[in-house]
């Protein structure tokens, strides 16, 4: 090899590595800016979109889907105003501004949307939210609608600017929480998550919530409740009632002179709009479906058709056997789950032809096979039975 060839594959070389770390970062922020958190569905089902609980706000406001209901919180400021609240921009929005009323009277005015339907268990909800940056509930919940015969799931109610300032944790803190009332007795408790308990890496830890971050909650059955922060579980409820009544999705921005909000607003702060609106980017709502052996079968093999590597057998239950053609020159392996973390991983000798990979520790769900190489690189779906 001349001098001349060897500086122009070196030169080959070093585009197809830059070509794959632009790719990766593509791939990181479209992860991250359109991530999907939804947790594995049960075994046996297949999480199926709920086309009326879900939008993704890129046109105008849909009046099918959501409405605005402007019903007061008692002993607060706040004033909802249909005004408030609309879809533009690819999000919804809910903002605060001061009506100019005294102290004493009803200034906060703002707005909330809710869904035309209702949804109940088993399902999920999740949606890519922005906080207000002002001393302010943004929330994010489900009511049946009726005060005296309720049941509730608040999926977060945040404040990342409490004007109570020794609340230093609040502004991590997603405040989550259930309520039952039947016949005039309240039961209530709450599943609150600090975000700075994430793992390495989730998006939102550390972070205080006037950014956007994908919430979600699964409402598994009528006393467990599982909530979820870009992926990870983050906080629980089980009840001792039991609440089953069939709910709407609810937005509202709120404030009030108490401590279990975080503080009143700062009224000047209300005279940046940017400031003090929250937005939702987009929401997707599933509820479970029975799902077939075959239909799985014909779901995989259509999506590794085009594999340059083979794996069997495809549903797996123990040893996984993968196949390498010739022009592999891949020499490490990783396993991940449906939201990207590492479940196992390993080395694969050079010029190794086939070996095996043991998943039986692994629970029932989908995964990922990637296999990495110099210049290489291959994602490979595959199904634990």
């Amino acid at each position: 090899m001349t001098m001349f060839q060897l500086t122009l594959k070196n030169q080959i070389m070093k585009l197809k590595k830059l070509q794959k770390i632009s790719l990766g970062l593509l791939t990181v922020f479209f992860t991250v800016s359109t991530i999907v958190a939804q947790p594995a569905a049960p075994s046996g089902k297949k999480w199926v979109k709920a086309t009326y609980l879900s939008d993704d706000f890129n046109g105008s406001f849909d009046t099918s889907k959501w409405e605005q209901s402007i019903w007061n919180y008692a002993g607060t400021p706040t004033l909802m105003n249909n005004n408030n609240s609309g879809v533009s921009g690819g999000n919804l929005w809910i903002k605060a501004t001061d009506n100019g009323q005294s102290n004493s009277g009803a200034w906060f005015q703002s707005s909330r949307v809710q869904s035309k339907a209702k949804v109940g268990f088993p399902m999920y909800t999740e949606c890519r939210i922005k906080a207000a940056n002002i001393s302010a509930y943004s929330t994010y919940w489900l009511n049946n609608g009726d005060a005296n015969n309720r049941d509730e799931i608040d999926i977060c109610e945040n404040n990342p600017k409490p004007s109570i300032t020794s609340q230093t944790y609040r502004p991590y803190t997603m405040y989550s929480q259930y309520f039952i009332v039947k016949n005039g007795v309240t039961e209530r408790n709450a599943g609150n998550f600090d975000n700075r308990n994430l793992p390495a890496g989730n998006p939102a830890k550390g972070v205080k919530w006037n950014t956007y971050q994908v919430l979600g909650c699964y409402w598994k059955d009528s006393k467990h409740v599982q909530f979820y922060i870009n992926g990870a579980p983050a906080g629980s409820l089980t009840t001792t009632g039991v609440f089953t009544l069939a709910q709407n999705i609810i937005w509202d921005l709120w404030t009030g002179p108490f401590d279990y909000l975080g503080g009143l607003a700062v009224r000047s702060d209300l005279a940046n709009e940017a400031q003090s609106t929250m937005y939702v980017d987009w929401i997707n709502t599933y509820t479970l479906a029975n799902i077939t052996g075959k239909e799985v079968e014909s779901k995989l093999k259509s999506e590794t058709y085009n594999y340059k590597t083979s794996v069997s057998p495809n549903p797996v239950s123990n040893l996984l056997q993968v196949t390498l053609k010739s022009e592999n020159d891949y020499n490490s392996y990783s396993i991940i789950d449906p939201l990207g973390r590492s479940v196992a991983q390993g080395k694969i000798a050079v010029g190794s032809a086939e070996y095996n990979v043991n998943v039986s520790s692994l629970k029932s769900g989908i995964y990922f096979l990637i296999l990495n190489g110099e210049d290489d690189s291959e994602k490979i779906k595959i199904m634990k039975n």
